[in-house]
């Protein structure tokens, strides 16, 4: 099942109810808008956080938060980290808590921007903090402007059928529309794996970070006769947005294919992953990665949970790989829908 997260400012509610009503739609997450540049800029800090917080933790929800980028120096970029950093104290919130810093604004400088948010993010990380992020728009990355690849990355691309960037992507925002109403609802691919520390008033105990989670569910992205293990058509038709749990994936008609019951399979390429994969390994070692002649390419290995644009794929060795990057591979048995654990 799909993990999501929803993102508020001051522009949400901030009691109660209006949590809980994201908890019964299956939203089990949220980051909420706690600061806007800094004390001699906007100085500007959400009035809804406390209670947002608050109440967001009574529903039972996980809690993360985001800062609002203005950076125009390193200088200012320390100065908000700073500060977005202290609204974070004052929540009483710990280090293993989600923080993101939003990077989307007009005004900022595109061709310097980049070393701003590596100043930011390193400010957090040397302060101790275990989870933190960058967010922006999916052009930004493939503009070139911030590195999707160098943080984790939160990444928004309305209307499409996958996030649109590659790299280290934690976390799609795919529509600013969920519900009908003007709210921003994203995919969690990995934030909130660890569980963040809870403030007093949530009177919870402590509990240990879970380990990644990959789950196995593929959506089509149109309608799809199924195959059988031999490659014959079935009769049924499956509907395009459809998902299925997938038990495997087997080669059938030089094509990799997600198994979705006993004898029904379908292509690899009309569903979400057909350019695209999340790595599925095991939690204490990364996942392997070969050469196109079958070799262990050294010093280079990826963990459970990470995710891949694909350059189609080949067969080394007998094993169907997918393409990651020039001259490196990784076997689809160790990607989401196989059955390997």
């Amino acid at each position: 099942m799909a993990k999501y997260f929803a993102d508020v400012s001051s522009f949400q509610r901030d009691d109660l109810g209006f949590f809980q009503e994201l908890v019964n739609a299956g939203v089990a997450s949220v980051l909420i808008k706690t600061t806007q540049g800094s004390p001699d800029g906007d100085n500007y800090i959400n009035p809804k956080s406390t209670n947002q917080a608050r109440n967001a933790l009574a529903a039972g929800m996980n809690v993360g938060f985001y800062h609002y980028f203005l950076a125009t120096s390193v200088t200012d970029a320390i100065n908000e980290a700073k500060f977005f950093e202290q609204s974070v104290i004052n929540l009483g919130f710990g280090k293993d808590t989600p923080l993101c810093v939003d990077v989307e604004d007009p005004s900022l400088n595109t061709s310097a921007i980049a070393s701003y948010v590596d100043t930011f993010i390193n400010y957090l990380e040397t302060q101790g903090y275990t989870n933190v992020f960058q967010y922006s728009m999916e052009s930004w990355f493939n503009q070139g402007i911030l590195n999707a690849n160098k943080h984790p990355t939160w990444v928004a691309s309305y209307g499409s059928s996958d996030c649109g960037a590659r790299g280290n992507i934690v976390a799609w925002q795919y529509t600013s529309n969920w519900g009908g109403s003007s709210q921003d609802m994203s995919y969690d691919w990995g934030i909130f794996d660890k569980q963040p520390a809870k403030t007093e008033a949530a009177t919870q105990p402590t509990v240990e970070p879970e380990k990644p989670k990959v789950e196995n569910v593929i959506k089509l992205t149109e309608q799809t006769h199924p195959v059988d293990r031999l490659g014959i058509e079935r009769p049924e038709t499956y509907e395009v947005g459809s998902t299925w749990k997938s038990s495997d994936i087997v080669m059938i008609n030089n094509e990799p294919h997600y198994q979705i019951a006993t004898d029904i399979f379908v292509p690899i390429s009309k569903t979400t992953f057909k350019d695209f994969i999340i790595v599925k390994y095991t939690d204490d070692s990364p996942a392997p990665v070969f050469d196109s002649k079958g070799k262990r390419v050294q010093n280079a290995s990826v963990s459970t949970g990470k995710s891949f644009k694909t350059a189609g794929f080949k067969v080394i060795n007998g094993i169907p790989m997918a393409k990651i990057a020039t001259d490196q591979f990784i076997p689809f048995e160790y990607t989401s829908g196989s059955r390997f654990e």
